[in-house]
């Protein structure tokens, strides 16, 4: 934690004016206005910390493709949403972490969860780029990691996005993209990349083959960004025209069985020292004791839906034995309180991206996503108070910025 950078941008970097002109241009630049709070400041942190999140993040996608993980994580894919032709390993992954502070005094990160799924790949690009310049910041500090710079970042995206297609040809498949709270990163990601978002009901199907309509003519689909969470459409009762089990003529961007395989579902797995002792809920022989001590979470639920962070005895209890499966206990997690800002110190939750190339031996952490506050939920949606909310994390040299 760069702590006195963090100190010194509010005195030296941050004016009201400055905050109000990022959202001005993030906003214009988008066309539309960005309905999740972004926080006022970005965190700092040093290339050392950098490192043991690439670390901790590349090792844990790797325990999940192991035959022993993928044997463990089966009950969790359902036949009616199992898709053919599944990829040796997801194409994405997002690792979140709790930054802790440990018994000797040093920041360290705890994963809170993961997804073998996509996040705001294209969104978080453009703040930080925003960031960087309204806010002044100094050029030594960078937001893309493992030694990617920013260009070559964009090339593997456009690369891993199209995988040479036209991007008319490339959909980014959404329910509803339009109502989306994470619609700011479907546009910036057809700003980024030409692929456009397309409502998963509106695609018409041909045989084997998925269409879209775009200017008023039926377009073939040869390759699928896929956004939709399959949750939400169970909840919303969506039609689709197809069945997640059908062999189509698409390729997928983002192979949709690994948002199952990769998930909450895996932590009980999970052997990282990062990685806080998880239980699944139907396998525990007695409710701990020591309640105050867990946290009660649904293993497919997406934004923090179902959490709860103070969980009961009778909470436990009142979970239905038919779906204990569906949730886990997991060891609670203490943040640390590191955060500077002018109304307090805040916890951070430091989401890293991954990309990870068919064929590599190993995923690639890109970007990062801070969610920073005050209270017990670090989402968006539960921190609209100022100097919390959504931001990014810039990395600098530890010796340069620590004085």
């Amino acid at each position: 934690m760069l702590e006195a950078l963090q100190q010194r941008f509010t005195t030296d970097h941050y004016t009201e004016e400055r905050y109000k002109a990022l959202l001005a241009d993030i906003d214009k630049t988008l066309g539309m206005n960005v309905e999740f709070r972004i926080a006022e400041m970005p965190l700092f942190l040093s290339t050392s910390f950098a490192k043991k999140l690439e670390d901790a993040a590349i090792s844990i996608l790797l325990e999940c493709i192991t035959p022993e993980y993928l044997k463990f994580a089966a009950p969790s894919l359902e036949d009616r949403y199992t898709v053919p032709n599944q990829h040796a390993h997801p194409l994405f992954g997002i690792v979140d972490f709790a930054v802790t502070k440990g018994a000797n005094g040093e920041y360290e990160p705890k994963l809170i969860e993961l997804q073998g799924f996509p996040s705001l790949y294209g969104f978080q690009y453009l703040y930080a780029q925003k960031a960087l310049q309204h806010f002044e910041l100094d050029p030594r500090l960078y937001y893309t990691l493992s030694g990617v710079k920013p260009e070559e970042y964009l090339t593997m995206l456009r690369k891993n996005l199209l995988n040479g297609h036209n991007p008319e040809n490339v959909v980014l498949m959404e329910l509803r993209p339009d109502e989306q709270k994470t619609r700011p990163d479907f546009i910036a990601t057809e700003q980024l990349t030409g692929v456009r978002a397309v409502d998963i009901c509106s695609l018409k199907k041909d045989g084997n083959k998925l269409l879209y309509e775009r200017d008023g003519k039926w377009i073939p689909i040869h390759r699928i960004y896929n956004r939709a969470i399959i949750d939400e459409l169970d909840d919303a009762k969506a039609v689709i025209p197809f069945n997640w089990n059908d062999d189509l003529d698409v390729e997928w961007a983002g192979h949709p069985n690994w948002y199952f395989l990769i998930s909450k579902y895996s932590m009980p797995f999970l052997k990282h020292t990062s990685v806080p002792k998880t239980h699944f809920l139907h396998q525990m022989p007695e409710i701990p004791q020591d309640m105050e001590n867990y946290v009660l979470k649904p293993l497919f639920a997406f934004a923090g839906k179902g959490v709860n962070v103070a969980p009961t005895r009778a909470d436990v209890e009142a979970v239905p034995a038919a779906e204990r499966d569906k949730w886990i206990l997991q060891e609670r997690v203490h943040y640390a309180e590191a955060l500077y800002t002018p109304e307090g110190m805040n916890k951070s939750e430091v989401r890293i991206l991954c990309i990870w190339e068919p064929g590599a031996a190993k995923p690639i952490p890109i970007l990062s996503l801070l969610r920073s506050g005050r209270g017990p939920m670090l989402g968006s949606r539960y921190n609209r108070v100022p100097w919390t909310g959504a931001s990014s994390c810039f990395f600098g040299d530890d010796a340069i910025f620590r004085a």
